[in-house]
């Protein structure tokens, strides 16, 4: 395949590419037409490799944005995970969640245990699983969305606040029940989360036990009804640890603390031992050149 241009058409073709946004194709098509003609091959494979590597870089774009949109905290992988020290969390749950089949009904994620044991963690790797695959996420904590929403109720717009919330897959709300709320903060929360019932997805990541929620939510009725729409179409995985990764993590501290002063000890000991057998020796042997010289004398 010959493909040659005179100036006039290079310059029409990178305004047509231009135009069209297609800026992988312009930054690579000579270079490609120059590999094609050197490998002898149809035109139809060039066009082939040209658009297959402007969708490649557009669907790396796509997850960058995604991810960037989503405001994860912090960068946190599933495969980090230390499923080992949290058995009462499945781990072929927690995958099955990853490929987002939960989100077509609108289903509700809840993680709620002591702090420490990963809850964020999870919360935060599946997002990111999800955004691999074109969902669209988004991350808050609890007080987070509370001032969003503040912010949209002060400017009267908390409704298309709302709209534009529905386009979301997956809201993610981390800490739920670390800082308790005014009453109007609650409210303005259980209409959001009202919002979304059937419409779109919610996780939730908690310190409390559903009967603990009226301290975030300041009032029984309230309360109850936040859990009932939460509920109604849900998957609840509760870590039951005792200790958390921090405070296992300090244990272990310590004690290799505790083993390295041990061990020091031992050595130190060992070296004293050893300078006072060295002394001793020391004494033995001129106690002996002594007693050779005295006799010697005599």
């Amino acid at each position: 395949m010959m493909l040659q241009s005179n100036n006039s058409e290079k310059i029409n073709i990178e305004m047509n590419l231009r135009y069209l946004k297609l800026q992988t194709i312009l930054a690579n098509y000579e270079t490609m037409a120059k590999d094609i003609e050197n490998d002898n091959l149809s035109c139809h494979e060039y066009l082939y490799r040209l658009t297959s590597k402007e969708v490649e870089m557009r669907q790396e774009n796509r997850i960058k944005s995604s991810i960037k949109r989503a405001r994860f905290p912090k960068q946190k992988h599933l495969v980090d995970f230390k499923f080992q020290e949290v058995p009462s969390i499945n781990k072929q749950t927690v995958i099955e969640l990853t490929t987002g089949n939960f989100l077509a009904d609108s289903t509700n994620l809840i993680f709620y245990g002591k702090p420490g044991l990963g809850k964020t963690h999870l919360a935060i790797s599946i997002g990111r699983e999800l955004c691999l695959k074109g969902f669209k996420v988004i991350f808050f904590t609890g007080c987070e969305l509370v001032q969003e929403l503040k912010r949209a109720k002060d400017d009267l717009a908390l409704t298309q606040y709302f709209k534009k919330m529905r386009a979301v897959d997956l809201v993610i709300i981390d800490e739920l029940g670390f800082i308790p709320f005014e009453k109007q903060e609650a409210d303005l929360l259980f209409q959001f989360i009202s919002d979304r019932y059937e419409r779109g997805s919610v996780l939730i990541t908690s310190n409390l036990v559903f009967s603990e929620w009226e301290k975030v939510f300041q009032d029984k009725i309230t309360t109850a009804a936040v859990i009932d729409r939460l509920i109604h179409y849900s998957v609840i995985l509760e870590l039951r640890e005792d200790d958390s990764f921090r405070t296992k993590e300090a244990k272990l501290r310590m004690l290799r603390q505790k083993q390295s002063q041990e061990k020091h000890i031992i050595a130190s000991k060992l070296k004293s031992k050893s300078k006072q057998s060295v002394k001793k020796q020391s004494v033995d042997n001129l106690k002996n050149q002594c007693t050779k010289k005295g006799k010697i004398g005599k």
